[in-house]
């Protein structure tokens, strides 16, 4: 599975969603949506330039991704969009399903969510789940190598594979989509979303 944390550090956020490209981006804050050819090369300016910058906004880097839309963000002072309840919910509404991973020094975590509302999130350093994951869900997570016992309240993750690449794996066994270099690499679309802060 794809190391996003390789990729990108320890600090990111990747959601998914059936919705296309500008809807995604609107529900999560961003008014105006622009060709990014190098929205990489952007975000690490504007993390260069955090300590010094008054700038409340975060810039998210979208691109469609094998029939769903992605969207990456890797400036999370102020918590990460693609994991507020809210937004995610909207994003699965009002028939579809959506999926948020994401990592910082302490935690990584995917969550999910169905018809407009989130339904459960699993903790990929721990394997604990909170929620209802669904049959579906379960019977995906086992063919990719996560092994629940019955009675038990947590998933025996992976151990051949890191946190980052856990969640990519809960990400593929969600939307049925296994995140490559090309889906992390530039060109994107996106703008600054104006959010107020989350975290």
């Amino acid at each position: 599975p794809f190391d996003l944390t390789e990729a990108f550090g320890e600090a990111w956020c990747v959601t998914m969603t059936s919705l296309p490209v500008e809807e995604t981006l609107h529900h999560m804050g961003v008014p105006v949506v622009t060709e990014l050819p190098d929205g990489l090369r952007q975000v690490s300016q504007r993390l260069a330039d955090a300590a010094s910058s008054r700038d409340r906004a975060a810039l998210l880097l979208a691109k469609p991704a094998s029939g769903t839309t992605m969207v990456l963000e890797l400036e999370g002072l102020r918590g990460w969009i693609g994991s507020d309840a809210d937004v995610l919910a909207a994003l699965s509404a009002p028939d579809g399903i959506a999926c948020s991973i994401m990592s910082d020094p302490n935690q990584s975590e995917a969550m999910v969510a169905r018809a407009g509302r989130v339904q459960a999130g699993l903790d990929t350093l721990t394997g604990r789940p909170w929620g209802t994951l669904g049959d579906d869900l379960i019977r995906s997570l086992g063919h990719l190598g996560f092994r629940a016992a019955p009675g038990d309240d947590a998933f025996a993750v992976p151990d051949q594979w890191n946190s980052s690449q856990c969640a990519a794996l809960v990400l593929q066994a969600t939307t049925g989509v296994r995140l490559t270099t090309q889906h992390c690499s530039d060109p994107w679309v996106g703008g600054l979303s104006r959010r107020p802060d989350l975290g």
